[in-house]
């Protein structure tokens, strides 16, 4: 008895090994590579005023210019990176804007400084997706200090990408 399970069991698996297995579109799983890019978007500071109605140009500009990158997975914001330099400010132009610019959040989200430049000054704040809103406005708030450390308040309106998955 014992043989005959022995010998069942063995052509089983020699079956098992020699059929050949037919493969449709329906049993295949699609294994697709994420896709990454990286965009400029519009990223215009102003003044604090309640529901961002003041248009007036905030002194943060100065720091951190009228672009950002975003960059997308599969078309989902993954990041947010604003480069900041002081070129457009007298009081930043050819400092050590490491020091000057202690901090900023966007949207409630803290950005980790990167990329700082060898003579400091320049660098790059890095976000999470949630900072970003297309086309839309967020709450920014930023953290300098010329002697003394003071935190304002500020909005920015990001412009629109086109490519953005709402999902």
């Amino acid at each position: 008895m014992r043989m005959n399970i022995l010998k069942v069991a063995s052509v089983g698996a020699i079956l098992a090994l020699t059929t050949p297995v037919f493969m449709t579109e329906s049993n295949i799983s699609t294994v697709q590579a994420a896709t990454q890019t990286t965009q400029t978007v519009s990223m215009l500071a102003y003044k604090y005023s309640k529901n961002h109605k003041s248009h007036k140009a905030s002194i943060s500009r100065g720091f951190i210019g009228t672009k950002a990158k975003v960059v997308l997975k599969n078309k989902k914001v993954s990041q947010v990176i604003v480069h900041v330099d002081g070129n457009g400010s007298s009081m930043g132009k050819g400092q050590n804007v490491d020091k000057i610019v202690k901090a900023l959040s966007l949207n409630g989200v803290k950005g980790k400084k990167a990329n700082v430049s060898k003579d400091k000054s320049s660098f790059d704040f890095i976000f999470s997706s949630k900072a970003f809103k297309n086309n839309g406005w967020v709450k920014m708030q930023v953290t300098i200090d010329f002697g003394g450390k003071m935190s304002e308040p500020a909005w920015i309106k990001f412009g629109k990408l086109k490519s953005v998955s709402n999902s």
